[in-house]
């Protein structure tokens, strides 16, 4: 059985990986839950129609929408002006964005409302309508050429912020422009605690199932010296180091209490038991073995 659980997982379509020696298990799942993916969802369905209600919404009422999007970034109430929004051509809202109480900075705002690429040409118009000590920003609901881009960071000319339209939409959301947002209380088992308390379910390192080709050997009682080098289970590659037998961990230059708050940082994995997801390296005879083994 082992030996055709390892040729099945050299196939790219395999519902089985291998998760250490002589063992194997289920490819886990993504771990989205079922009301995560409906919220984002109703998240991406909500930013589709603010993008198109952007484009029905009158010139004037767009533009003003703008200037309430300038001040809750920064810029200060009483400097923004929206302009005459027949004058689509120039510049259709100036303000003074407040940075950090340190400086002013004057910027002049070119808005565009499209659905085509912003090209070079509008760069160039906005950096000459630009008056002395004046910052260039254009905002689109579209995006912007290459060579608009290239412009607007050219050097020795006037830099210009680009803003596209899916920066635009992420900001109205992030300050709640023209929409609301709801907050909603999930309850959820704690999966690490309930692993914890259950000890060796093979289920806290995500795996539906495991199949074991052979058993290993338990590892003599002896209690190396600390630091120990340990490694992920499921991913070699993965290493770190276990600081004493409490169980205290650092991995990626972070210091953890527990070898379960390490494994979830690791891994990513919403629980995970992290005695068992850690094999330290006897520093004699060269092996490994499951952290867990030092608490017998």
């Amino acid at each position: 059985m082992g030996s055709r659980l390892y040729v099945d997982t050299k196939k790219d379509d395999s519902r089985f990986e291998r998760v250490g020696r002589g063992q194997f298990g289920l490819k886990r799942r993504a771990q989205q839950h079922d009301i995560a993916r409906r919220v984002e969802e109703i998240n991406d369905s909500t930013r589709h129609a603010l993008r198109k209600r952007l484009h029905e919404i009158p010139a004037d009422r767009f533009e003003a929408l703008i200037g309430e999007l300038l001040i809750a970034v920064g810029f200060s109430e009483s400097s923004v002006q929206v302009t005459n929004f027949s004058n689509d051509g120039g510049i259709d809202v100036r303000g003074v964005l407040n940075a950090g109480d340190v400086t002013a900075v004057n910027a002049a705002v070119q808005v565009k409302r499209w659905k085509r690429n912003v090209q070079t040409n509008v760069v160039r118009e906005l950096r000459g309508s630009l008056t002395t000590h004046e910052q260039g920003i254009i905002i689109t609901t579209s995006d912007y050429s290459t060579g608009a881009k290239a412009e607007a960071n050219a050097v020795g000319k006037a830099p210009i912020s680009l803003v596209n339209g899916t920066e635009l939409i992420e900001l109205l959301v992030k300050h709640s422009i023209g929409i609301n947002k709801e907050p909603h209380t999930v309850v959820t088992l704690d999966e690490e605690w309930w692993s914890e308390a259950n000890g060796n379910s093979p289920a806290v390192l995500g795996l539906e199932a495991v199949v074991e080709e052979e058993v290993q050997v338990t590892n003599p009682v002896r209690i190396p010296s600390f630091p120990l080098l340990v490694r992920a289970i499921n991913a070699p590659d993965v290493l770190g180091l276990m600081l004493n037998l409490q169980g205290q961990m650092e991995f990626n230059n972070t210091r953890y209490d527990s070898p379960s708050a390490a494994g979830k940082d690791a891994s990513g994995w919403k629980s995970c038991n992290g005695w068992r997801y850690w094999q330290y390296q006897d520093p004699e005879s060269k092996e490994w073995w499951l952290i867990n083994e030092l608490r017998a």
